[in-house]
């Protein structure tokens, strides 16, 4: 049985589809904007093992009040993990307008990475040390959470 769902989180649009729920074994299989997640159901409430967190809300329950439980990164961001170096993180949810560097490029503390849109104010995001430009984990328009990891350096 498979269910769409349209939410808007924060102002942010979400095209959810539930599919295959297995209640004996409490996994569920959902798609997230076109990013497949497999989904553990706890206590009669969807919890995403791996981020982004949906959760259902009730069919009386406004879409403006729909609050997430955690804070939604961008699935490709949520899979990328530094393999090894430093990660640069987003210090505020926001969406990338510009990136400074490319993979390989030598940086110095201090100089500006990433140019990140918040609250209509670019903000610029900077190397916190030196290094080599090991992995760059957004792309232009990515839209980014709190604590997600930007760009790894080694």
């Amino acid at each position: 049985m498979k269910k769409d769902y349209s939410l808007k989180i924060n102002g942010h649009n979400y095209d959810v589809q539930i599919n295959d729920v297995n209640e004996a074994s409490t996994v569920a299989h959902v798609t997230v904007n076109g990013t497949a997640y497999e989904v553990e159901i706890d206590g009669g409430k969807a919890a995403v093992v791996s981020r982004p967190q949906v959760a259902a809300a009730s069919k009386e329950a406004n879409s403006a009040m729909i609050t997430p439980t955690t804070a939604v990164p961008s699935p490709r961001i949520a899979a990328a993990a530094p393999a090894s170096g430093c990660a640069v993180k987003s210090p505020l949810p926001g969406t990338v307008t510009d990136i400074k560097v490319k993979v390989g490029d030598q940086v110095s503390a201090g100089q500006t990475l990433v140019i990140l849109e918040a609250m209509k104010m670019e903000n610029n995001i900077d190397a916190e040390r030196g290094g080599v430009v090991k992995e760059i984990l957004i792309q232009q328009g990515s839209t980014v959470q709190e604590g997600d990891n930007l760009i790894v350096i080694g």
